[in-house]
């Protein structure tokens, strides 16, 4: 019955997916209702209308995924990086993960390090860290992308299930070549021009 139960929360939680109010408040009803609300949660955690750039939490939960080895690297370019847990987080966030937006990804980022340079690297870490985590993608957002994340070793297990990409006319050609290679699902195709030229017409 409590099986049953469940998959009845899901359903209905399923339909507040874009009520994040809502799902934030179903989170702290019981234990039950939390392990259903999470994974709908983090389907996509970046649709909500929340300020990113002062989203600590989400940081420290995603650099928390970092091994031993990158965090010292990033710690001696003076990077904010959360403390060692000494027992692992309740749910395997990352997991359950299928958006991936560059652009909100990026400001969460910022946190951890003013100077672009060293957000450059930890950039580089956190999009190889989804690459590996995430069992499928089917949105993308490379509107802000610097990095070539392609040629990550998980990228093709991960991007071939892209359904929905979204990017801008900035985009070095480059990016398109690397994910067509890859990405032969993509139903919906979002660019954003930002190259604006304007058109005086022809004169007489």
């Amino acid at each position: 019955m409590s099986k049953l139960n469940k998959d009845v929360l899901f359903l209905i939680f399923e339909e507040l997916k874009e009520d994040s109010k809502s799902l934030f408040s179903c989170l702290m009803v019981n234990r039950i209702w939390c392990e259903t609300v999470i994974p709908i949660l983090w389907k996509n955690p970046w649709c909500y209308n929340i300020n990113y750039h002062n989203k600590n939490s989400l940081y420290f939960v995603i650099t928390s995924y970092l091994s031993d080895d990158v965090r010292k690297s990033l710690i001696r370019k003076k990077i904010l990086l959360p403390p060692i847990l000494h027992q692992p987080i309740l749910f395997d966030y990352l997991s359950f993960c299928r958006n991936f937006d560059i652009d909100i990804l990026n400001a969460i980022i910022s946190i951890g390090n003013s100077d672009l340079h060293n957000q450059s690297f930890l950039q580089q870490e956190i999009y190889n860290l989804f690459m590996r985590k995430c069992p499928e993608l089917k949105y993308l957002n490379i509107s802000s992308i610097k990095h070539q994340i392609f040629y990550f070793p998980e990228a093709k297990a991960r991007l071939e299930s892209l359904c929905e990409l979204k990017c801008n006319t900035s985009i070095d050609s480059s990016y398109f070549y690397g994910l067509a290679s890859i990405c032969q699902n993509i139903q919906s195709l979002n660019i954003i021009n930002k190259i604006m030229k304007v058109n005086h017409g022809r004169s007489l």
